[in-house]
């Protein structure tokens, strides 16, 4: 199975790469480890996102950006 995505040329519009990220500090109430995801955006359509647990346990919330 593949998937893909397709964007449409619209000469109107000023296509700008967005992108935001987030983490949360020791999110996981059972092991403590925080979590950490980004999406980037162009347009109105996502082109790349990920979330991922952290491998280490933080022990600040600075640590855990």
């Amino acid at each position: 199975m593949s998937y893909g995505i397709l964007y449409k040329r619209n000469t109107e519009e000023n296509v700008t790469l967005v992108g935001w990220t987030n983490s949360d500090y020791a999110g996981d109430h059972d092991d403590r480890r925080s979590t950490s995801g980004y999406v980037f955006s162009m347009g109105t359509g996502v082109v790349s996102w990920s979330s991922k647990k952290q491998p280490i346990v933080t022990l600040s919330t600075t640590e855990a950006e």
